[in-house]
């Protein structure tokens, strides 16, 4: 995987199949329509109301998937904001990742969708991980 440090965001976006985000930000810092099609954004960051790491457009036109469906819907601004703005409901959120994981919701549709992870925050993925590990281990 090549990576690299970039001084010009929006340019670099535009060019990147996946984008990884995890600050304290309280105003959006990717603009959706930096984003091309087919890309993928983690928004692993930005965990209370106030804090924001996308902005609405991005939210409008990706597939919208989180980590746990209660956490980011009710208490996380990358997506609490949206809906409050009228720009999705909480029914856009096409599911979590338990739905993922199990098949019962289906993740990218297409090669041109875009697709936004949120996650919320919160120990228990942290104790799936460790579960995990610790099965596989043993």
């Amino acid at each position: 995987v090549d990576l690299e440090v970039v001084s010009d965001l929006p340019s670099a976006v535009e060019r990147a199949d996946i984008v990884s985000t995890s600050t304290r930000a309280s105003k959006p810092i990717i603009n959706g329509d930096w984003v091309q099609p087919g890309a993928h954004i983690d928004l692993i960051g930005s965990y209370t109301p106030d804090m924001r790491e996308a902005d609405d457009t991005l939210i409008a036109k990706g597939a919208v998937f989180v980590d746990c469906r209660e956490t980011p819907i009710e208490y996380v601004g990358d997506l609490t904001q949206p809906i409050a703005n009228g720009i999705i409901t909480a029914a856009d959120v096409l599911g979590d990742l338990y739905d993922l994981v199990n098949a019962s919701v289906q993740g990218r549709e297409n090669d041109s969708q875009i697709t936004v992870f949120k996650n919320g925050g919160g120990a228990h993925l942290d104790l799936m991980v460790a579960n995990y590990v610790a099965n596989i281990v043993s």
